[in-house]
């Protein structure tokens, strides 16, 4: 289903029952909480082979029906955990088969407009930064994934300040604004304000291939003015935008040589509250819209991003067609 960035009416929170897992609920509750939306929480239970011996197979029955009534004890004690909070579960639910398909079905089966999850779960932090399932969903599901970086040390009762900025980097493509949409719900939910930035890459004049950084000087400052120019003209073009439709909104057009640096300086915790950035999905994050840039902002920000993949824009575009045209066929037998 495509995202309607109006609101953010059902929201999803995949758990494992690890507690890296769990630092996703404390975010979730209190974005379901600003925007009166139904939470909902979902564990997956993997069934392994049956073994085909008779003892084994008894073995495996008792196992498995200790590790469901696990499971879900484990659910009800995360939704007492929430309920002291004032937090209503709309559901929590086991579902089967492998993670990502799983969850992917059920939030397409239920219409959810949010997945908020962590990186990581049973593996911990210490692995790779992006988990297997978080990746999926991502490069499969047509609504906003909110990834959460876990902490060691962050307890998972604790529950974040929805205050400050969303920072939006944009490259001046029509896929990078697509996260605007999303952007806006969690504004909206948050009181918050988008921080629409544009990083400029300069053009050197020389390099030194010696020097491990371009130097100040190394670049016509005169062009490199132009498009900053340009760049800035752009964003206020948004900005104004934004603002008719009752959203508070800033824009920035930086300098600078390494985009991703420059993203994540601006994404500093103290101010910013979310990065929203939109991707292809086809090949995972390493298909994003600002490419390699966009993969070293999720892996290395502070704060959780929202990454969203739009739904088919050619698909997109026929079904609107089709609504205009049949709205436009009645309007025309009504005024016979």
């Amino acid at each position: 289903m495509a995202h309607d960035p109006s609101s953010f009416r059902s929201i999803l929170v995949p758990l494992d029952g690890s507690p890296f897992a769990e630092q996703a609920v404390p975010l979730a509750a209190r974005i379901a909480e600003r925007a009166g939306s139904k939470l909902r929480l979902a564990l997956v239970h993997e069934l392994p082979p049956a073994p085909i011996d008779p003892v084994g197979a008894k073995l495996f029955t008792s196992i498995e029906l200790a590790t469901r009534k696990s499971e879900r004890s484990y659910l009800r004690a995360i939704q007492g955990r929430l309920r002291e909070d004032g937090m209503r579960l709309s559901s929590a639910v086991t579902l089967r088969g492998s993670p990502g398909p799983a969850l992917a079905q059920y939030v397409r089966e239920m219409s959810l407009d949010l997945v908020v999850m962590s990186t990581h779960g049973r593996g911990g932090v210490r692995r790779a930064w992006l988990g297997s399932v978080a990746d999926y969903l991502i490069r499969n599901l047509e609504v906003p994934v909110l990834l959460v970086r876990p902490r060691e040390s962050a307890p998972a009762s604790a529950r974040p300040a929805a205050s400050g900025q969303i920072l939006v980097p944009l490259d001046g493509s029509r896929l990078a604004e697509e996260a605007l949409g999303p952007a806006m719900s969690l504004a909206r939910a948050w009181d918050a304000e988008l921080a629409l930035l544009q990083v400029v890459r300069p053009i050197l004049l020389s390099a030194d291939p010696s020097l491990p950084l371009p130097l100040p000087s190394a670049f016509d400052e005169e062009i490199a003015t132009m498009w900053r120019t340009q760049a800035q003209d752009y964003l206020d073009d948004i900005v104004e935008k934004l603002h008719e439709q009752g959203i508070r909104a800033s824009g920035v057009a930086s300098l600078g040589w390494y985009a991703a640096d420059s993203i994540l300086e601006a994404a500093r915790p103290e101010r910013v509250a979310a990065i929203a950035i939109a991707t292809h999905g086809r090949g995972g994050l390493r298909r994003l819209v600002l490419g390699s840039v966009a993969d070293k902002v999720v892996r290395g920000a502070d704060v959780p991003v929202l990454v969203y993949r739009p739904a088919d824009r050619g698909a997109a575009q026929k079904r609107l067609t089709q609504r205009t045209g049949s709205r436009g066929r009645r309007a025309a037998q009504g005024g016979k």
